[in-house]
């Protein structure tokens, strides 16, 4: 039950105050849910997603999904996109129909990533899997009808923790290709410091306990405190990385690390876009009939467009 007043967009007022202890019970049922809302979410999809089979450097197999509407150019560009979950839940519809309104209307392909799961496979497991979705999407960008000079990386809440990631270790390996990263309320420091990471321990849908505990989960495999590389992006290396569009939420635990990161980034010379969002909370975008939900999705396309079709070099 909520004891503090917040000043909450009517949209998303009522959406219920959890707190995750990430208890295998618990994790299951909400899997089996989101695992039922996307069957149905497919089915109504306008773009059928093309389902491939990857193998990463220890020889385990995940899942990505290729996203490709009709009429895109021979070279197309790309988005990778990882899903949120608190790196232990599976992607739902609303996933799946947000992808394929970036692939129609940001004119890409979209690579999906169904990386395997905490806390089954804590930190580095699932990030494994999501940059050698990257190293796959080059080696087949032939094939997938993708230009290898225009993928972006993207990812909501704990996808957002992949994407920057990704993109960090991307430059640190000179992996080329990497145009522009799309952090959407993203999870990025492990400290669980900032006053938003403190304050907010009574919001709805994710709070300051159930962030701690996320942590806890996923980084259980090292000391507390420690903090191995590309886990929580923003106590990473912040310098060369490409554009960024960064969206917050008013009332998410999350929000303040996304602020910081946004000026480390243009502190360090990247163009970033950001996007406040008020009266927010996390994850607010599940009321997809928001009015709220329908400006941040035009600003995140609006990015996408610009990343990939206002390029010198763009086809």
């Amino acid at each position: 039950m909520r004891k503090t007043s917040y000043d909450i967009h009517p949209d998303f007022a009522r959406l219920p105050v959890i707190t995750l202890k990430f208890g295998a019970v618990l994790l299951w049922l909400i899997n089996a849910i989101l695992k039922l809302q996307r069957f149905f979410a497919r089915r109504a999809l306008r773009v059928a997603p093309q389902q491939h089979r990857v193998e990463n450097e220890a020889g385990d197999w995940f899942n990505v999904l290729s996203i490709s509407p009709p009429g895109l150019p021979e070279r197309a560009p790309a988005l990778l996109y990882y899903h949120g979950g608190g790196f232990a839940m599976t992607y739902g519809g609303l996933h799946l129909q947000n992808c394929e309104r970036y692939a129609i209307e940001a004119q890409c392909v979209v690579i999906f990533v169904d990386y395997r799961l905490a806390p089954k496979h804590p930190f580095p497991d699932a990030f494994d899997d999501c940059y050698r979705a990257l190293e796959w999407t080059l080696e087949h960008a032939g094939t997938l009808g993708i230009d290898p000079q225009r993928i972006a990386v993207g990812g909501d809440s704990a996808g957002g923790a992949f994407a920057a990631g990704v993109a960090q270790k991307a430059r640190d390996e000179q992996l080329a290709g990497v145009c522009a990263q799309l952090l959407i309320y993203p999870v990025l420091d492990n400290s669980c410091s900032t006053a938003s990471a403190t304050d907010f321990i009574d919001v709805p849908v994710w709070n300051a306990v159930s962030n701690r505990n996320m942590w806890k989960m996923y980084l259980r495999r090292y000391t507390e405190g420690e903090t191995p590389p590309y886990a929580a992006p923003g106590r990473g290396k912040l310098q060369n990385l490409p554009p960024s569009y960064i969206e917050t939420a008013e009332f998410d635990p999350l929000r303040d690390e996304g602020l910081n990161y946004a000026t480390a980034l243009r502190a360090q010379g990247t163009e970033v876009v950001l996007n406040e969002t008020r009266q927010t909370v996390h994850g607010f975008d599940a009321v997809a009939k928001s009015t709220v939900t329908a400006n941040a999705m035009q600003e995140r396309i609006a990015f996408l467009r610009g990343a990939f079709h206002d390029r010198p070099d763009s086809a």
